[in-house]
């Protein structure tokens, strides 16, 4: 299974007072071992563990490989699966060069702990990578 990543990453600095610096992080998910998270039966899975308040501004999702076709995948958190991101949006089972930007209404504060997730559904995945980007702040005083 892959590592989980953390905002921010382990041991970085964040320099400066609110409002903080802004920040890309980049993830991938996918059938393939090679994928920061790697998805198999339906069900959910963290993309990202946030362990301190952060704003998040956007987030964007792109199709690198078609997922198998019957497929679903919403980004969302602990509380709302899709709030982010719903399957229709993203659309896995086509491939794109350009970013689909999340419906969500940001700026997102997370005043506390709270993993992003991803809920697959549909079908097993046998095919499939997509990329999400996610611009956010660490929020510190």
């Amino acid at each position: 299974m892959a590592q989980v990543k953390f905002i921010p990453g382990e041991g970085q600095m964040i320099s400066g007072t609110v409002p903080a610096r802004t920040e890309l992080a980049h993830i991938t998910f996918g059938s393939a071992t090679t994928a920061d998270v790697v998805v198999g039966d339906t069900a959910v899975y963290t993309l990202w563990t946030v362990s301190r308040p952060i704003m998040v501004f956007g987030l964007w999702t792109q199709t690198e490989t078609a997922w198998t076709t019957s497929v679903t995948a919403d980004i969302g958190d602990s509380t709302t699966a899709a709030l982010f991101v719903s399957d229709t949006t993203i659309n896995p089972a086509a491939t794109g060069a350009v970013l689909i930007a999340a419906t969500a209404a940001f700026p997102i504060v997370y005043s506390a702990a709270q993993d992003l997730l991803l809920d697959v559904n549909g079908a097993t995945t046998a095919a499939g990578l997509t990329h999400v980007y996610i611009h956010y702040a660490v929020l510190d005083d």
